[in-house]
């Protein structure tokens, strides 16, 4: 086999190129070890870091790193990460340097052992993988000295691809066949045989390109191609010849991207001219590259550039980054004198005249790229500099007076012009007929032909004020711009001066008075235009009226110092937070900041100019800005959002997998955290989160990646974030996040109809137990009415009949009456008394109640020396019926009174028991007893047998052989 060696033509190398910034990561922001051997991004939007130490996840803004556990069976395997690749279901394989190949699952940062997932018992698990990659369903693992491994994907099956001790440095793959890079050269494995070109080469790198050749990155012969159909070897690039070449990328614009242990990055077009030469230099600057030693270079889906460090971590790179070109004394190495830029002008021959604070006034030539001061203003204060119609240069200082260079060629040779209000100028304007006006810390001044002019026209509150801006309106009408006073107007020829305020012609405007006015411009289309203290101010002369814009439209901050107008008719602005581009027609800002490439974001008032070349400069506190308006593109790449976990109350909850969120009622705090994978530009837009269910509005995030709640009440919500460009255009929005808060039970609507049933029926028993108390209370009444007509009604009706008997008869026979009366009168009070013993409540008492029948028949029965047994059963005593006491009581009491009245017995039995549910009362006595004929004849049997129906109870009356009465009560309890 014949190998072709050719020597392309020998091509001039570019001169390290400053356009090429990089954004630098280390582990000062988190990184976990300073060398990174791989990358790659995952289905999510994160991008996956492996280093000697430890894989990391990248959002952008911070680090979660994961690293081998004891602990853990599904951390990874080994700490030194050497290759990652990603297969088409989102999984990431990480190759280890001494622990094989582990399979990561972006979505729960799970880790599987490759072992693990075979289904053959045969494994290598202590593999030092070097190189990975996923062809179709195939993982190739390429290995330190045991060969080209092949693992399915599917089958979960290995096989040994290929047999080599070389160390496998990179895999690329065509439509037949597999291409190794190797530390013995370059293979190409494919059907039926294996072939080895350059097999004294150690290769590195190599790349497949669009025009069907192969790239080949290699440490001994730099860069070399092959055609791959004859398989014809030659030299890329001759400049790369020595170079000892580590990676290879192609990147968006088709431009090689090759990376070298010790020599930095050279990117060439596809023909090997190189194009820039990019290394880290001695001094070095944020934006420069950090390392000379490259491990690798990664595109990713956007077209960022990522590139990995040796000792030094990993810098990306955005082609619309920093676009702006910044000067300061640092990136000059020392040549421009001084960072503070107070003012701009430009010589006749193109070079550019700066004046600095302290530092006096700097050329910068352009063509040689160099700077040198003008000796004789060395120490001044350069506040402003005016190049005339004569092409004079007028040099405003602060604290030595205004100077005057009239031969451009002799900048050194300096005039002072005397006669000033103030030896503090700061600001300068030429107007009609060669007239300098001049404005100072106390005052205008006016200059014609080299003289100060009389100043007695000038009312005194502009002769106090400082004059910071003067724009001629035609040749005798010019506006002020003051300190203090605003917006003046000024007319040379007829001397008036007038303080224009919202209000002095007619001004219905909402707007006020423009305060501090540090820049007058006239646009192309006549719009007169204020930099100012409190925005960016529009001025109708026509109807002196203001218009003002400030950051609530968009302005990045509400101090504008300086207005450039470029050939769109669009405005560039500096300001106290970066420069912004602003569109009269479409009344919206571009903002621009440090991330565009700006030294600082703090710029000074009368430092911004627009040279004859259309370049834009812009002074700050650290150097000054120099840009084409016409290049720069306002080009933003938005990242996802994903909001990968939920925080309740400790408890994390993984979102990314999670489903039907429940929350219980008592847990408070609840937190999101999210990430906004914008490797870009991120700070090009504006976050804000909406928590649906709670409100509608968006609120901004500013600079969190968490948000908190607490006190949500129970329901269903639904969590998003979008992402505003600085048009305030939605880009991006995540995938909403939606959760349930469960309700309590006690706030539950079944709770509430049970509890309404509840209530309904507590009411209803209630109204019922009332109901039940009134009608007992009206029964109670109607009894003891009865009871008082029953039982009181014959006895009073017997004293009535005594007393009128007594009054008819004669004295000797009315003792009787008399005596019949008193009896009755006993009576009636007697049966009163049973009668309120019988309601008083006191008296619920069953064993006072038994009590009160022992003692009311004993003494009853002793009263007629009649021999009594009273026996009452244990069980008598247990009952808790007391709603038949009274009529019982009535009852016995009437019994044990017929039975001493009427019986004549000598005798008498009383028992009282309870046989189950059944309450007896027996009294037996051996008197006459009573006939059947009686039985039912009577008002005391007819009570009787009336009480004991109205208590359920059965009554029964016989006479018992040979002499005597049974009464028998029977009442179910």
């Amino acid at each position: 086999m014949s190998i072709f060696l050719l020597v392309i033509n020998n091509v001039t190398v570019a001169a390290q190129d400053t356009s090429y910034r990089f954004k630098n990561f280390s582990q000062k922001e988190g990184l976990s070890q300073s060398t990174v051997y791989s990358f790659i991004k995952d289905d999510l939007g994160y991008i996956w870091i492996g280093t000697k130490d430890g894989l990391n996840r990248f959002d952008a803004v911070s680090f979660l790193k994961f690293y081998p556990s004891n602990t853990d069976s599904n951390s990874i395997s080994n700490r030194s990460i050497r290759a990652l690749a990603k297969d088409s279901d989102g999984y990431i394989w990480v190759g280890t340097d001494g622990g094989g190949v582990d399979r990561l699952d972006p979505k729960t940062n799970q880790f599987i052992k490759l072992c693990d997932l075979s289904i053959l018992s045969e494994c290598v698990s202590e593999l030092n993988v070097t190189s990975l990659q996923i062809r179709g369903n195939e993982l190739l693992i390429g290995t330190r000295s045991r060969g080209l491994i092949s693992f399915h994907l599917v089958d979960k099956t290995f096989r040994k691809k290929i047999e080599t001790s070389s160390t496998i440095w990179d895999i690329a793959s065509t439509k037949d066949n597999l291409w190794l890079a190797t530390s013995e050269g370059l293979l190409k494995v494919g059907k039926d045989q294996t072939q080895n070109f350059l097999p004294a080469d150690n290769i590195r790198a190599i790349k497949v390109l669009e025009n069907g050749s192969l790239l080949i990155g290699s440490k001994d012969k730099g860069v070399l191609i092959m055609e791959l159909q004859s398989n014809r070897i030659e030299v890329f690039s001759n400049e790369l010849s020595e170079k000892e070449i580590s990676s290879l990328e192609i990147d968006e614009s088709k431009q090689l991207w090759i990376g070298t242990d010790n020599n930095g990055i050279f990117i060439t077009d596809n023909l090997g001219k190189v194009i820039a030469k990019l290394k880290a230099p001695k001094t070095s600057n944020d934006t420069d590259l950090k390392n000379n030693s490259i491990r690798t270079i990664y595109k990713d889906e956007n077209g960022l550039i990522w590139i990995g460090l040796n000792n030094a971590g990993f810098s990306n790179y955005y082609k619309y980054r920093y676009q702006f070109e910044s000067f300061s004394t640092e990136n000059t190495n020392r040549r421009l004198s001084g960072d503070v830029v107070l003012s701009f002008n430009e010589l006749d021959n193109g070079n550019i005249l700066i004046g600095l604070e302290q530092n006096g006034l700097v050329v910068h030539n352009i063509q040689k790229n160099s700077y040198y001061s003008i000796t004789s203003l060395s120490d001044e204060n350069v506040i402003a500099v005016l190049k005339d119609s004569k092409k004079q240069l007028w040099v405003a200082t602060d604290g030595s007076g205004l100077k005057l260079i009239k031969d451009q060629k002799e900048l050194n040779s300096i005039d002072t012009i005397e006669n000033l209000t103030n030896e503090s100028v700061l600001s300068l304007h030429e107007g009609s007929s060669g007239l300098i006006l001049v404005g100072t810390y106390k005052g205008l001044n006016i200059i014609k032909n080299g003289v100060v002019q009389n100043r007695d026209f000038i009312p005194d509150y502009l002769q106090d004020d400082r004059v910071l801006a003067i724009e001629s309106l035609n040749e005798e009408e010019y506006l002020i711009g003051t300190f203090s006073n605003g917006l003046v107007y000024f007319n040379n020829i007829s001397k008036e001066f007038r303080r224009i305020t919202s209000n002095s012609k007619n001004n219905s405007s909402k707007n006020e008075t423009p305060e501090r006015v540090q820049s007058i411009y006239t646009d192309t289309n006549g719009r007169i235009w204020l930099g100012t203290y409190s925005g960016l101010v529009q001025f109708d002369r026509k109807n002196e009226q203001f218009n003002t814009y400030t950051t609530a439209n968009g302005l990045p901050n509400d101090v504008v110092y300086g207005i450039l107008e470029d050939s769109n008719n669009t405005l560039w602005l500096s300001t106290n937070a970066g420069v912004s581009n602003f569109d009269p027609e479409k009344k919206t800002f571009i903002n621009y900041s440090i991330q565009d490439g700006l030294l600082s974001n703090e710029f000074n008032g009368g430092a911004y100019f627009k040279d004859s070349r259309g370049t834009f400069y812009f002074g700050g506190i650290k150097g000054y800005t120099a840009f084409n308006p016409e290049k720069i593109e306002n080009v933003s790449l938005s990242g996802e959002i994903r909001i990968h976990s939920m925080n309740v109350d400790g408890s994390i909850i993984n979102t990314i997998t999670a489903e039907d969120i429940e929350i219980q009622h008592d847990q408070d705090y609840i937190q999101f955290e999210f990430s906004y994978l914008n490797f870009a530009n991120a700070d090009k837009y504006k976050l804000e989160f909406k928590l649906s269910g709670l409100s509608e509005n968006w609120i901004p995030v500013k600079n969190r990646r968490s948000i908190n709640f607490s006190g949500l009440q129970p329901g269903e919500y639904e969590f998003s974030i979008r992402a505003l460009n600085n048009l305030n255009g939605i880009e991006t929005v995540s995938k909403s996040i939606p959760f349930y808060i469960k309700t309590p039970f006690w706030k539950t609507w079944y709770f509430s109809v049970s509890l309404l049933i509840i209530l309904f029926g507590a009411v209803y028993s209630l109204f019922r137990y009332r109901m039940y108390f009134l009608l007992k209370e009206e029964r109670t009444r109607n009894k003891i009415a009865r009871d008082l007509h029953d039982d009181l009604s014959a006895t009073l009706s017997s004293i009535s009949f005594f007393s009128e008997a007594a009054k008819r008869n004669q004295l000797e026979s009315s003792g009787k009456f008399l005596q019949r009366i008193d009896e009755s009168a006993i009576e009636a009070k007697e049966k009163i008394n049973d009668i309120i013993w019988a309601i008083d409540p006191e008296n619920d008492d069953w064993e006072a109640f038994l009590t009160k029948c022992k003692r009311y028949a004993a003494e009853m029965f002793e009263s007629k020396d009649i021999e009594y047994q009273i026996s009452f059963g244990s069980s008598v005593y247990k009952i808790t019926d007391y709603s038949l006491r009274q009529d019982l009581w009535l009852v016995f009491k009437e019994l044990v009174t017929n039975v001493v009245r009427h019986s004549e017995a000598t005798n008498v039995r009383v028992s009282f028991k309870k046989k189950k549910s059944v309450l007896q009362l027996l009294i037996e006595d051996d008197g006459i007893g009573l006939k059947d004929k009686d039985l039912d004849k009577g008002n005391g049997i007819s009570n009787l047998r009336y009480r004991s129906d109205r208590m359920g109870a059965i009554l029964k009356i016989e006479s018992i052989s040979p002499s005597g009465t049974r009464v028998v009560l029977s009442i179910s309890v």
